[in-house]
């Protein structure tokens, strides 16, 4: 039998080389290539809990496969969205729900908050938002394509303004050099037109961000009202928009094509945003999920190992792991914790997210050497408590146990990751 230290090893030494084995099996191929081929037709909540094959393939991308049978409860997610900070998803603890919700969105639209100054002096953050793709070098608007979209901003807590954007052959006539092929630079001027044409003039501006996808961001306005002078009432009124702050917000919400004849084209805001737009993301998540299951089922450390290595980075506080029951067993294993009760009281939880904050240094998982070192520190001492027939606690200190000098050393480290 392979310890733990040495298959994780194995696996993540060379994980695009693993993915790319696990994409090459038949059954894993024949799913990604259904879920490819049919997730663009999906257009609402029914559309994917009706066909089962896509549903279970979705399932597993998110880690969520011990679900599936839950249609109800899966709904709910779904409907209510994530939007809002009270929707089902968001009230779960759990936020593999709440990444659900917002990759299948079913033109719920994405939103963006500003932020207020994190210090004093400092500028508001502005709500922005980028496509989820970059624009094709050309579109044809010649004939029956549209896109249409909305575009929202909440300006305080009292107002909010939006406007429809539409490109077609008539909105794009006398605007491009040629309706058959609209360049991406004349797709974001064509809709920057659009907002600047409407009560949005001002407070939202639109472009083409670094990545070639198109890009939206909140900004400021000071409008002296119809008059241009300081003061006044009514049409006459000023109107000052600050640019960011928790109170502006950015919305981008599909909407409905403008005849029934028209044929939806996917500029990465249109009728086409939603799961098909990530359709890629999701495969990937799901071969990462079907090589760490694999994994799992003839070790659970190594799974336990590859799924921690695959979360760490985006970890920021020692609650994201104990709110997450693999994450928090890998903590315990190496800081050498008993497991906690679900009938913890907030004043044990909070004794244990600070010992785990001092022994663990999360800000260092970020760097890829550092999260391997904690890992294997994690899977040797994984072999000693339950593999002890491959890999014996005197094993652990030599180089025949799989552990090199560095791994020693790290073992000796006071703070995990320092």
């Amino acid at each position: 039998m392979t310890d733990t230290l040495t298959s994780y090893r194995l696996i993540a030494k060379d994980l695009t080389a693993s993915l790319q084995r696990k994409a090459a099996e038949p059954s894993v191929a024949r799913e990604t290539a259904y879920y490819e081929a049919n997730i663009g037709r999906v257009k609402s909540v029914d559309d994917l809990l009706g066909d089962q094959r896509l549903y279970a393939y979705a399932m597993k991308a998110y880690g969520l496969e011990e679900m599936t049978y839950a249609k109800a409860f899966m709904r709910k997610v779904l409907e209510e969205g994530a939007a809002s900070s009270a929707s089902f998803a968001n009230r779960l603890a759990d936020d593999r729900y709440t990444a659900f919700a917002k990759a299948f969105s079913f033109g719920q639209g994405v939103s963006a908050t500003g932020a207020d100054p994190a210090s004093f002096g400092m500028p508001a953050r502005a709500a922005s938002l980028s496509a989820p793709k970059r624009l094709a070098d050309a579109y044809d608007f010649s004939g029956r394509a549209e896109t249409s979209f909305l575009v929202e901003s909440r300006l305080d807590t009292t107002t909010t303004q939006s406007v429809t954007i539409r490109l077609n052959a008539q909105t794009l006539a006398g605007r491009v050099a040629n309706l058959s092929k609209v360049t991406p630079s004349e797709i974001a001027a064509a809709v920057a037109a659009q907002i600047a044409a409407s009560d949005l003039k001002g407070k939202v501006q639109a472009g083409l961000a670094s990545d070639g996808s198109l890009f939206f961001e909140t900004t400021a306005l000071t409008d002296f009202g119809a008059d241009g002078a300081y003061g006044g009432t009514g049409r006459d009124a000023d109107m000052l928009v600050s640019a960011g702050g928790a109170k502006r917000s950015l919305t981008i919400r599909n909407a409905p094509l403008s005849a029934a004849d028209r044929v939806a084209a996917d500029v990465g805001f249109g009728t086409d945003l939603g799961p098909d737009a990530l359709a890629q993301t999701v495969s990937q998540a799901y071969l990462r999920q079907s090589l760490e299951s694999e994994a799992g089922d003839a070790d659970t450390g190594v799974r336990l190992a590859l799924y921690f290595a695959r979360k760490a980075p985006t970890l920021t506080s020692a609650y994201d792991i104990l709110g997450d029951a693999a994450l928090s067993q890998v903590a315990n294993t190496v800081i050498g914790l008993p497991a906690t009760s679900g009938a913890a009281t907030s004043e044990a939880l909070a004794k244990r997210a600070d010992l785990i904050a001092k022994k663990i240094d999360l800000a260092s998982l970020r760097d890829p050497a550092k999260l391997d070192a904690f890992v294997r520190r994690f899977a040797a001492i994984w072999d000693a408590q339950n593999n002890t027939a491959s890999a014996p606690v005197l094993a652990l200190f030599t180089d025949a146990g799989g552990i090199d000098a560095e791994t020693l050393q790290s073992l000796q480290t006071t703070r995990i990751g320092a």
